[in-house]
């Protein structure tokens, strides 16, 4: 005699739980994927674009989004205030990244990275930061920041010299009344005034999405062989004991 196996509401929700937490691991997974081919593409571009030096007419012309790589030569003075961009590590220390306005003549002003600095013990003092010749010539290569989608915002404290939590330009062409060209100079040199600098054009290399996907499909693939044993374990301890027959045997003895 056959019994039916049935499927209580409760068990119902636990396999559309187990399936719906599959398919975002995998969709994780399949993200970050893309993302690596991004970084990928974005890292062929930037060693393409290293040998060329542009101009500020020609950085005028060039699309807003695709500046980073590309090596510039410019000369300017530096305008009011000096930026510390909070949060920042090198080496195992925390600081500001320290960012200037330079004003080259052109209608647009041009951020520069002047390098890293240590904070101070507490955050009620800021660092000293040491001051560049003026007028400067500096030679050195363009990049972007991306947003940051968890901590948006400028977030100034306004002084002469300014925190920042992210670098913003849009929001911070409007707090400093300013137009700013849509990328950052990291300089080469900064002579009377170097701090050290790391190019990082990019906050995560394409090999560390690479990373971060094998990590999720072997989370997916996981989740789906414990379900698979869970659910092939619980119909096995549900299957109700056979019937005896009127010889006292099994059926088929």
């Amino acid at each position: 005699m056959k019994f039916p196996v049935t499927v209580s509401a409760s068990r119902l929700g636990l396999v559309l739980f187990t399936l719906g937490l599959f398919v975002v691991l995998v969709k994780l997974g399949l993200w970050q994927l893309s993302r690596a081919e991004e970084k990928t593409l974005l890292t062929r571009q930037m060693e393409q674009r290293q040998d060329r030096e542009l101009s500020l007419a020609e950085l005028e012309r060039m699309p807003e989004s695709e500046l980073t790589g590309y090596r510039l030569k410019v000369e300017g003075r530096f305008l009011s205030p000096v930026l510390l961009l909070d949060n920042q590590v090198y080496q195992g220390k925390v600081g500001y990244l320290v960012y200037r306005v330079l004003d080259s003549g052109a209608q647009k002003k041009l951020l520069v990275e002047q390098g890293f600095i240590a904070a101070p013990a507490t955050r009620d003092l800021l660092p000293d930061v040491p001051v560049p010749p003026d007028p400067v010539v500096l030679s050195g290569r363009l990049y972007q920041r991306h947003s940051n989608p968890l901590s948006p915002g400028l977030g100034p404290e306004i002084g002469a010299v300014t925190r920042i939590q992210n670098l913003e330009l849009a929001e911070l062409e409007r707090y400093l009344a300013l137009p700013l060209q849509q990328a950052v100079l990291q300089p080469d040199k900064l002579p009377g005034a170097e701090l050290p600098r790391q190019w990082l054009p990019m906050p995560m290399a394409a090999s560390k999405h690479l990373g971060y996907a094998v990590q999720w499909f072997a989370l997916a693939s996981a989740l789906l062989l414990l379900s698979l044993w869970a659910w092939w374990r619980s119909t096995k301890q549900d299957r109700p004991p056979q019937e005896l027959t009127s010889t006292g045997e099994f059926p088929g003895q």
